[in-house]
């Protein structure tokens, strides 16, 4: 009696036993979505970063382009060297009627291209023109950007870094980007006698370009210096003014550096350390050093907010490039995702904690008769049925990956089946010793059932997995030298068993040892699929598995004997989630799986069949140069063999 009350009062709390390897494969699940999300931020914030950079580069291009141009336009070549004889002459620059004719030539296009205005340099540094009077005579642009006037002068077509440039007609300093270019004499050998340079509103100019690469309402991409100065203007530039780091009006544009304030005041008050001591942020010290880099896990941004993002140095525009988001905007779907998920698990643990609780009341009843029994068992069942219910509906409400789902609850349905009416079988028999009730072979073929259940079970989530990984780009393999008969020796061992329940044998034709560079794993993985495919297609006739070397090429061949397929079945075989009528189980999954992998390892997969004449798949895997042609003498000696002594005679 005593035995028989604790199985009951164990059966009484199976249910919340039940929930533990629920809860660990919902845990497993949410730290897999975590990761796939992290690689998507990942991916596109490079994206963004790889556009906007893209885009910046062709910008400067077409502005070098663009001075060039207008540097050898003839008419400015003759105004400019008659603008720097006349201040050889030592007259007056501003009432130069050649100045006058630059201004009318390049104005316009200073207002089209809406420049900030032009000026020419003569070989000193002077200001021998400009659309500006007060620049006449001076040395303002040799004296802010030295290397690019000075890269001009000696034949170069460059583009500067951004400057801070006071304006005595606006009264401010204005953010300016130089484009310069030589200017040749029109007479004699073209030397250089000047330079044509266009300044640039960078705030502007580069603000356009990095704002398209914005990344929701939360993000934004940027472009700074070598000092971690802002050159593009930011979106955030009132939370700055709100914390007193910038003036009501004034542009962030070379006002603003990336700085690490420590963390992020709510109220607007100081820092702990002056701004001016605060270091650079994380991106920042690491785009200025040259070394390029994606964070996902968080850093404090200029504003003190933890952010992800992406950046890099670009050599040839002399810049870094950010783009950023905030951190809870990122990964708010996954904390959606999460909190949900949970909510779930607990209320279905609440749930069923309560439901035991009544059901161990109610367990007190059950000596009063079979009847009252039988009534509770039918609400114990209506229950469960309502909690099933009631989990396949938050389940729906997740939404997460509903084709894959679908794929893996097909797919592992059949061989769980069979296990669970074997173990109902068991149970059923078990008022009796084992042994009576089941002979040898019984427990034999059960167990026999069982391992090849098992076996399609492991294929299927092995599938599962490589679908899973592919899902964001190719997977690194894990290449190893390999010997490919050895692989296929040990293939066709583990899936004998399978393939005789479905009546088919195997036949082995192996070539001498061919050694290349492989992931084991995959290639073993590759072949199991395609000898299931040919024991469900083959009508219970012999397959033959053959590796051979052809061209460059380890080619594994696999050949049924089975019905075949059509021209246009073949057009749809290795798309995934395929299911066909024909097909005496799966979705079609195993071989887009063997296309993946073939594809990974730079590989072909190829078919060949004719309705009732069976079907050959043909597996291409190239051979290293090394190894092509010479792997015999490269392999040990011990594996020196002839190709019939390895393979037993060609069959196994």
């Amino acid at each position: 009696m005593g035995n028989e009350r604790r199985s009951k009062e164990w059966l009484d709390w199976m249910p919340l036993a039940a929930l533990l390897p629920i809860g660990v494969v919902l845990l497993l699940s949410l730290h897999e979505i975590q990761d796939v999300h992290r690689r998507n931020i990942a991916a596109t914030l490079q994206a963004v970063l790889s556009t906007t950079r893209e885009g910046l580069l062709t910008w400067a291009r077409q502005a070098k382009g663009a001075a060039g141009f207008w540097a050898n336009e003839p008419r400015i070549r003759r105004a400019v060297a008659a603008q720097v004889e006349v201040r050889r002459g030592d007259g007056s620059l501003r009432d130069s009627p050649y100045l006058q004719d630059l201004r009318l030539e390049l104005g316009g296009i200073v207002e089209r291209e809406q420049c900030l205005g032009f000026d020419v340099i003569a070989l000193d540094g002077t200001h021998v023109a400009s659309d500006r009077d007060e620049l006449l005579a001076t040395k303002t642009l040799s004296a802010h950007d030295p290397d690019t006037i000075a890269a001009a002068l000696r034949g170069s077509t460059v583009m500067g870094t951004p400057f801070a440039m006071r304006s005595p007609v606006l009264g401010r300093v204005t953010p300016v980007l130089v484009v310069a270019a030589p200017v040749r004499s029109v007479a004699g050998e073209g030397e250089i006698i000047a330079a044509l340079a266009f300044r640039i509103d960078p705030g502007r100019e580069l603000t356009q370009i990095a704002h398209r690469g914005q990344v929701g309402a939360a993000g934004e991409t940027y472009a700074f210096d070598r000092h971690g100065r802002v050159v593009t203007e930011l979106r955030f530039a009132q939370n700055l003014r709100d914390m007193g780091l910038l003036a009501a009006g004034e542009r962030t544009s070379l006002n603003v550096e990336i700085r690490d304030p420590g963390g992020e005041a709510p109220d607007g008050s100081a820092r702990r350390l002056p701004r001016m001591e605060q270091p650079l942020t994380r991106m920042a010290t690491s785009a200025v050093a040259g070394i390029a880099g994606v964070d996902v896990e968080g850093y404090r941004d200029y504003r003190g907010v933890e952010v992800v993002g992406s950046w890099l140095w670009d050599q040839e525009l002399d810049l870094g490039l950010a783009t950023e988001i905030d951190k809870s905007s990122a990964y708010g779907v996954y904390g959606v995702t999460r909190r949900v998920v949970l909510t779930a698990c607990g209320v279905t643990l609440l749930a069923t904690l309560v439901l035991t609780i009544l059901l161990q009341r109610r367990a007190k009843d059950l000596a009063t008769g079979v009847q009252r029994e039988q009534e509770l068992r039918r609400e114990l069942e209506d229950r469960v049925r309502r909690l099933e219910c009631a989990e396949t509906e938050l389940k729906e409400a997740i939404r997460v990956r509903e084709e894959f789902l679908r794929f893996a609850s097909h797919e592992l349905r059949t061989p769980l089946t069979s296990l669970r009416l074997l173990y109902e079988h068991m149970l059923r028999s078990r008022s009796q010793p084992l042994m009576v009730t089941l002979g040898s072979k019984d427990i034999s073929r059960f167990l026999k059932v069982s391992s090849r259940e098992l076996a399609r079970i492991t294929q299927v989530i092995n599938n599962m997995f490589v679908v899973a990984s592919f899902a964001t780009g190719p997977p690194a393999l894990n290449l190893e030298r390999t010997e490919l008969n050895e692989i296929v020796r040990r293939t066709a061992r583990q899936v004998t068993e399978q393939l005789e329940a479905d009546g088919c044998s195997l036949e082995l034709q192996l070539d001498r040892s061919v050694f290349g560079y492989w992931d084991d794993a995959r290639v073993e993985q590759v072949i199991t699929n395609l000898l299931s495919n040919a024991s469900r297609h083959g009508a219970g006739q012999p397959i033959s598995l053959s590796v051979v070397r052809q061209a460059g090429f380890a080619v594994i061949s696999v050949r049924d004997r089975g019905v075949g397929i059509t021209p246009e079945q073949r057009d749809r075989l290795f798309e995934p989630f395929r299911w066909t009528p024909e097909a005496h189980s799966g979705l079609g999954v195993g071989l887009y799986v063997c296309r993946l992998i073939v594809w990974a390892h730079g590989g072909e997969i190829l078919v060949e069949s004719e309705p009732g004449q069976g079907t050959t798949f043909r597996v291409r895997l190239p051979l290293p140069p090394e190894i092509d042609g010479g792997d015999a003498a490269l392999a040990p000696e011990g594996e020196r063999k002839p190709a019939e002594e390895r393979s037993n005679g060609g069959t196994e």
